[in-house]
């Protein structure tokens, strides 16, 4: 072996010191230091090498030798040497390694210089970096959003910036050092090589032991490398969109959110949410209640329910040996799948899923519509759970959006988009850059289907006392959370989700109890203001 193992005798006592120059190369340019040392005349090889690579940030490195110059026991080989340095870019330099045939073989003769021929004994490398104009943070229309002035809704999505810790420095490398500014959390953080551009690296000689200087004297400096400003993250918020989601909400006395998006790109529009400190809009997690009833009628046209099906809306439904109601313990009797839909009754949709569908089914219904994948905003975001439910209890509860399943305000506005859309799309916030490795959008077969449904909630279902006006498409739901006790009301969540033109949205005020009396209200209001 050349190196890590013992060098060849057979290589280094050939007449020429190509065999030193090749396996010293190789020792350099893979990083095994300790290797350097066998084949040179000091044994201080490693230990420098070490050092520079450390000081410099070194993340890979090639060489490059010319014409070996040999002269009786003594030669010189001429090399070109490129080293990537961490969060800068190549640095190349040219140097000279001197080799002595030493008992029948030949080594490197080893010295400062022979690593750089700036280098002199006690000396070594080191970099400063000076870091230019961060980039800015804005909304679609280019106005910055990375101020103090902005809601705190999209505060939280922007993030801070804040002068760089000792393990921010370890992560990020050796451009940084403690102080330095750098994203401390959401879109400055996750963006942080984009918005911080590359420093001005300057390379320098010091004394070993010492700090590189700021502004180091002409003689120390060995090269200069040019960095580039931040370039500028824009995100997909509409600012006038944003105003009307945070002017519906404004006010409320129970936690609240409202999130928008536009059903052609999958663009999130507006983050508003009462109060501030968590955004719940993108990280809460609440079960969906009967919004999840748009997937599991989906599933089930695709299961072979006709949309002219006759359904029994009766008061109650057995399904496992569990008794399931609707809300108010209403019963309707024979209702068509629209009216079904529209007045949210839950017993009529239990029974044909209990008839057509199974865990597997549901699941896949689901997942169509983004459910058990991460949603890769750039911001924290909860991602959608739907555990594949195991037995027809579990089914039942979870086609009515309880049970496991669990989503974000965010998550459920992309269902209605989709809806709206035909297809169903990621969420995006950041457009430039643009995202990178988006799925496909997935079709939705029976959209035409469902936006009747979803109008006949407004028109004629559980929303229709809220007046709204305009085209307006939604779906009330009341999420039931916290431990069952026979014979007490649930406290429930309160949902409206919906879409009018290329704008959907989803509502959610915590213990709200009534989908169309908490949350629908204050979704007209977010329309109105548009």
């Amino acid at each position: 072996a050349l190196v890590g193992g013992g060098v060849s005798w057979y290589l280094l006592s050939r007449p020429g010191p190509e065999g030193t120059v090749a396996a010293y190369v190789a020792a350099w340019t893979s990083g095994d230091y300790a290797s350097l040392d066998p084949l040179s005349t000091t044994g201080q090889a490693a230990e420098l090498h070490t050092a520079v690579a450390e000081n410099l940030g070194v993340e890979s490195v090639e060489v490059t030798t010319g014409e070996a110059v040999v002269d009786g026991g003594q030669a010189t080989v001429p090399f070109t040497a490129a080293l990537d340095l961490s969060g800068t870019g190549t640095w190349s330099y040219e140097g000279e390694l001197p080799l002595l045939r030493v008992d029948g073989e030949w080594k490197v003769d080893f010295s400062p210089a022979a690593l750089h021929p700036a280098l002199g004994p006690g000396q070594v490398l080191a970099r400063s970096d000076v870091w230019g104009e961060r980039g800015r943070v804005r909304a679609a229309d280019g106005t910055p959003v990375d101020t103090p002035d902005v809601s705190g809704s999209i505060q939280m999505i922007v993030g801070e910036v804040g002068p760089a810790t000792a393990d921010d420095v370890a992560e990020l490398g050796p451009a940084y050092r403690e102080g330095d500014p750098v994203g401390r959390s959401g879109i400055q953080r996750s963006h942080q090589e984009r918005l911080a551009g590359t420093p001005t690296t300057v390379i320098q000689v010091v004394e070993e032991g010492a700090e590189p200087a700021a502004e180091p004297d002409d003689p120390a400096v060995v090269a200069t490398l040019e960095g580039t400003p931040g370039q500028d993250v824009t995100l997909s918020i509409d600012l006038e969109v944003q105003q009307a989601a945070a002017a519906a909400i404004i006010g409320q006395d129970k936690a609240t959110a409202l999130v928008a998006i536009r059903p052609s790109t999958g663009e999130v529009l507006a983050v508003a949410n009462v109060p501030g400190g968590f955004n719940r809009a993108l990280e809460g997690q609440y079960a969906p209640g009967s919004t999840f009833k748009i997937i599991s009628y989906d599933a089930l046209f695709g299961a072979g329910l006709s949309p002219d099906a006759a359904l029994d809306c009766a008061e109650t439904v057995d399904v496992g040996g569990w008794t399931f109601k609707n809300a108010g313990d209403a019963a309707y009797g024979a209702q068509s799948v629209t009216e079904a839909f529209a007045t949210s009754c839950n017993t009529a949709l239990i029974s044909e899923v209990a008839d057509r569908l199974d865990g597997a089914s549901l699941t896949a219904a689901a997942e169509r519509y983004g459910f058990n994948r991460d949603l890769d905003l750039g911001v924290p975001a909860l991602s959608p759970s739907f555990p594949t439910p195991d037995g027809a209890t579990a089914l039942a509860a979870a086609s009515i959006g309880q049970g496991q399943v669990l989503t974000s305000p965010l998550h459920m506005a992309t269902v209605p988009a989709a809806v709206a859309d035909g297809n169903w799309r990621p969420p995006v916030l950041v457009t430039d850059p643009a995202p990178a490795g988006l799925p496909e959008p997935a079709p939705v077969a029976d959209a035409d289907r469902l936006r009747a449904m979803m109008r006949a909630v407004v028109t004629s279902g559980t929303a229709k006392d809220v007046g709204f006006t305009g085209e307006v498409h939604g779906k009330t739901g009341t999420a039931e959370y916290g431990a069952y006790v026979e014979g007490e009301e649930m406290s429930a969540h309160g949902w409206f989700v919906g879409f009018e033109g290329d704008v959907a949205f989803a509502v959610i005020v915590e213990d709200g109890q009534s989908g169309a009396k908490a949350a629908a209200p204050l979704a007209r209001r977010f329309l109105e203001g548009l």
